[in-house]
């Protein structure tokens, strides 16, 4: 799960507790910026874990 630090649409806090609550196998990445930020700016990075975690558990 890719959670942005300053997310006003999906507050952070409450986006954590969801991963604690989630059955594995599972990941918390905590991206800089709001909740679109991943999207643009941290794109490079958001992928990256992204294709990551598909790779392991889909490929």
């Amino acid at each position: 799960m890719m959670v942005a630090e300053n997310d006003i649409l999906t507050p952070t806090d409450v986006a954590i507790n969801a991963f604690e609550n989630a059955r594995e196998p599972k990941k918390l990445v905590i991206l800089p910026g709001g909740h679109f930020d991943a999207y643009i700016n941290g794109f490079a990075q958001s992928s990256r874990n992204a294709i990551a975690w598909y790779k392991q558990y889909l490929g």
